[in-house]
């Protein structure tokens, strides 16, 4: 529902880790990148995933992140996939004080469609912030 929906965009990365999802093959996926990484670069692409994270979590997300970043070429974070269907959804169902912060999140929404969005919503932009304040 639409409200569910808003709710899982305002709770933002969860405290406690939802249960690991299995990598679904029904739904389109980006294709597989080349193992291109050095050490070092494999390294900081871990660093910069759980830097969101609190401590107490990368023993537990580092080595699936790393299996993400080996078996894909990327860190989608799957365990974080909503359940609900993803899509573009209308602007007035995205929550937020402003129109101009609810575009923003539909344009995450639209570019990055699947697994990321609701990351990278959190990441990039203080959901929070976007929710309590108008940006415009």
């Amino acid at each position: 529902t639409t409200q569910e929906f808003q709710q899982d965009i305002l709770q933002g990365i969860p405290s406690v880790l939802p249960t690991k999802k299995t990598y679904e093959s029904a739904i389109n996926h980006a294709p597989k990148r080349k193992q291109i990484l050095s050490k070092e670069e494999t390294r900081l692409a871990l660093e910069n995933a759980l830097r969101y994270f609190s401590k107490e979590l990368h023993p537990e997300l580092a080595p699936e992140f790393l299996q993400e970043l080996n078996d894909f070429g990327r860190i989608y974070m799957y365990r974080f996939r909503p359940d609900y269907t993803m899509y573009a959804r209308p602007i007035e169902e995205y929550p937020g004080k402003s129109l101009q912060a609810k575009a923003i999140m539909l344009m995450i929404f639209v570019t990055y469609g699947m697994v990321s969005a609701m990351i990278m919503i959190v990441v990039l932009f203080d959901v929070s912030f976007f929710c309590k304040h108008d940006v415009s």
